[in-house]
C-alpha cells in the first residue's frame, strides 16, 4: 500500500494495473519506463514456489515491452526467496523463487542485491499476508535490481585477407574467433585494459633499454612444419591463394600499426566462399598464430637488428586449449626480443624481470611474490599453482625457458600463484651467429585479471559497455561484475570411443567452446568404462553452461547441448549413447 504524499501531486496513478500485461496499460508513447518496481511479489493466500515463480516470469517479459534500454527492473523479495547466495541463509534451489534465472528468460541479469529498507520507500506499508489486510516481516528483505543483458550474437562467417610472403591469402575466420579477432584492444584510442598494461611495461623498459615498437606487417597467419607444431593445440588454415597480388595489398595504409596491416576482416562470406575456404587436396601448413615467438626471425632478418635493444611485439594470439575460467583459447601477448652478446644473457634476463617486476608491482598492491623459475615445482599443500596453455614452452625456438610467476595474497588460506609469462634465451641463428636472442613473452590478458580482480576471462572480450567504462581514461581499478550470480545449467553426454582412435580431449573442449558461444565454463569427466567383451571405451562427461555478462536461458543451454551431440558425433566419430 502507498499513500502520494502532496509533494507528488500531479503524478499519474494506475489502479488495477496487471502487472504480467504491462503494455496493455499504456499507450506506446508512455510504454519508457526507466524503473519498474514490484515489492514483495506474491501470487496469493498459499500459493507455493511454482505459482509465485510463474507470476516473476510473466512480470519479467511484461517489464521487456515497456522498459527503456538502459532501464531498471527493482523486485524485492523476502528473506530467502530469492535463491542467490546473497540470501543469508541460502535456501536450496528447488525450494527459491529462482529469481535470476527467471529474469533470464526476458532477457535481464542481476546487477546489483541490496537490502530493502522500508525507510527509504516514504509512506509505503507492507500488508498483504496470505491475502489478508496484515503487515508481513520484512528482516532479512533484499532489493534484487535488474537490467537489460545483451543477446547473444548470430555472427556470420567473416573471410579474413592478408599478405604472406609474397602472396595474397584469404581464409574463413573460425567461428569461435569471429566476435574477437578484430576488436583493436591495442590501439591507441582504446581504454582496454590490456593495453593500459602494456603501455606501462613498455613505459617503464624504455627506462632501460633503447626501445623499439615493430611496425612491419606481422601476419595472423603462420606456415610451420607439421611435425613441430602440436597439431591438438593450433588452429588449422586451409587458405586460398592467389599468386600474384598486386602492389597494394588489401587494407594496407588502413590498419593501425602492425596488429592487423594488410588484413580486411569486414567482408561477410557467402556460400562459394565457404567452399572455397574448406577446400584442400592436401593439409594445411598454415595456422592462425600460437605465440609471437614465431615471428622472432622474420623480425631479425627484416630489422637492424642491435645489440642492446629491446624490440617489442604486441598483438593477440590463438590456441586450442581445455576450458577453465583462466585458460584463454584467444589473448594478447606483448613480446620484448633483444640481441645480446652470447654468454650475456642471464644479465639482460634479470634486468627484464626487474623492471617487469617493478611494474606489476606498482599495479598490483596485493602482489606478494614475484619469481622466475626454470620449471614449475610441484605445487606446496598451502599453494595453487595455475599454468596455462598460454605460457607453455614453445617449439619455435630452441632455446632455454623460464616462467614468470606472480603470488598474490588472498582472502583464504591458500596462497594464488599464477604463471603470466615466460623468459627464453636462445642462438641468433645464421644472421650473426655471435650474438644470442633474449625474449619477454607476457600475457597481457592474465595480467589483467590478476590487477582488476577479474574472475573470468571472458569478461575482456564483452562488448557490453559496462566493462569499459570502468576503465575510461586507463585507469585500473577493481572490476565491479555487472552480471551477479547468473544462473548455470548442467548437461551429462555419454558415448562410446571410436575403436583404435584416441580421444582428442582439446577438440572435444574447442566444439563445446564454439557451440555454446562460450558459455561452457566446466567440463568434467564423470566415469570412464571399458567393455570386457569388445574392449571399447565409454566415456561420461558433465558441461556446465553459464554467461558471464549475457542472459542465458534453460531452453537456450537445452538447444545448444543438442547441436552440441550432433557436432561431436560428426566431427568426433564417436557413438552417442
Amino acid at each position: 500500500m502507498l499513500s502520494i504524499p502532496h509533494s507528488c501531486l500531479g503524478v499519474e496513478v494506475g489502479f488495477c494495473v496487471d502487472c504480467t500485461k504491462l503494455k496493455d496499460y499504456f499507450l506506446p508513447a508512455k510504454r519508457n519506463f526507466d524503473c519498474i518496481y514490484f515489492n514483495f511479489p506474491h501470487y496469493g493466500r498459499k500459493a507455493g514456489v511454482t505459482k509465485n515463480r510463474e507470476l516473476l516470469m510473466k512480470f519479467f517479459c511484461s517489464c521487456a515491452d515497456v522498459l527503456t534500454e538502459k532501464g531498471e527492473v527493482h523486485v524485492a523479495l523476502c528473506k530467502g526467496q530469492g535463491g542467490t547466495p546473497a540470501d543469508q541463509p541460502m535456501r536450496e534451489w528447488h525450494n527459491s523463487w529462482q529469481v535470476v534465472a527467471l529474469a533470464a528468460g526476458a532477457g535481464f541479469i542481476l546487477s546489483d542485491v541490496h537490502p530493502f529498507n522500508l525507510e527509504d520507500v516514504h509512506g509505503y506499508k507492507c500488508t498483504g499476508y496470505r491475502s489478508q489486510d496484515k503487515s508481513f516481516s520484512v528482516e532479512g528483505a533484499l532489493n534484487h535490481i535488474f537490467t537489460r543483458g545483451l543477446p547473444f550474437p548470430h555472427p556470420r562467417p567473416v573471410i579474413c585477407q592478408t599478405e604472406l610472403e609474397g602472396k595474397r591469402l584469404s581464409f574463413q575466420v573460425p567461428e569461435i574467433f569471429v566476435d574477437k579477432i578484430n576488436r583493436r584492444f591495442l590501439d591507441t584510442n582504446s581504454d582496454h585494459p590490456v593495453r593500459t598494461i602494456n603501455e606501462k611495461l613498455i613505459a617503464q623498459l624504455s627506462q632501460t633499454f633503447p626501445l623499439q615498437r615493430v611496425d612491419h606487417s606481422l601476419s595472423l597467419l603462420h606456415q610451420g612444419c607439421l611435425s613441430a607444431v602440436p597439431q591438438s593445440n593450433a588452429f588449422w588454415i586451409i587458405p586460398n591463394t592467389e599468386e600474384n597480388p598486386n602492389s597494394d595489398p588489401i587494407g594496407k595504409g588502413t590498419a593501425r600499426g602492425f596488429l592487423f596491416p594488410g588484413v580486411n576482416f569486414c567482408r561477410d562470406i557467402d556460400q562459394d566462399d565457404r567452399m572455397k575456404a574448406q577446400e584442400g587436396d592436401q593439409l594445411s601448413e598454415h595456422y592462425l598464430r600460437s605465440s609471437l615467438l614465431v615471428h622472432v626471425q622474420d623480425v631479425i632478418r627484416r630489422l637492424n637488428f642491435l645489440p642492446g635493444t629491446l624490440h617489442v611485439l604486441s598483438g593477440p594470439v590463438f590456441r586450442k586449449c581445455l576450458i577453465s575460467p583462466r585458460t584463454l583459447p584467444v589473448f594478447h601477448e606483448t613480446l620484448f626480443m633483444c640481441a645480446v652478446d652470447k654468454g650475456t644473457e642471464g644479465r639482460c634476463i634479470q634486468m627484464l624481470m626487474d623492471n617487469i617486476k617493478y611494474t606489476l608491482s606498482s599495479l598490483l598492491p596485493s602482489l606478494s611474490c614475484f619469481t622466475l623459475n626454470s620449471t614449475v615445482e610441484e605445487p606446496k599443500s598451502s599453494e595453487t599453482v595455475e599454468l596455462n596453455d598460454s605460457v607453455r614452452p614453445d617449439p619455435q625456438l630452441d632455446k632455454t625457458q623460464y616462467f614468470i610467476c606472480v603470488k598474490t595474497d588472498t582472502s583464504d588460506s591458500k596462497a594464488s600463484v599464477s604463471c603470466i609469462g615466460a623468459i627464453s634465451a636462445a642462438p641468433c641463428g645464421p644472421i650473426n651467429r655471435e650474438l644470442g636472442i633474449v625474449c619477454a613473452s607476457v600475457n597481457l590478458d592474465l595480467v589483467a585479471m590478476q590487477i582488476c580482480g577479474i574472475s573470468d576471462w571472458r569478461m575482456l572480450w564483452t562488448v557490453d559497455e559496462r566493462f569499459l567504462n570502468q576503465f575510461i581514461g586507463g585507469e585500473l581499478g577493481p572490476f565491479k561484475s555487472f552480471s551477479l550470480y547468473p544462473p548455470s545449467y548442467v548437461h551429462d553426454v555419454s558415448f562410446w570411443v571410436p575403436e583404435c582412435e584416441q580421444f582428442d580431449e582439446v577438440a572435444f573442449h574447442t566444439i563445446a567452446r564454439c557451440v555454446s558461444q562460450e558459455t561452457v565454463v566446466s567440463i568434467q569427466l564423470l566415469d570412464s568404462f571399458q567393455h570386457p567383451q569388445t574392449g571399447q571405451i565409454s566415456l561420461c562427461y558433465r558441461l556446465t553452461f553459464q554467461s558471464c555478462d549475457k542472459a542465458l536461458t534453460r531452453q537456450q543451454v537445452a538447444e545448444m547441448q543438442l547441436q552440441f551431440r550432433k557436432e561431436i558425433q560428426q566431427c568426433l566419430h564417436i557413438t552417442l549413447r
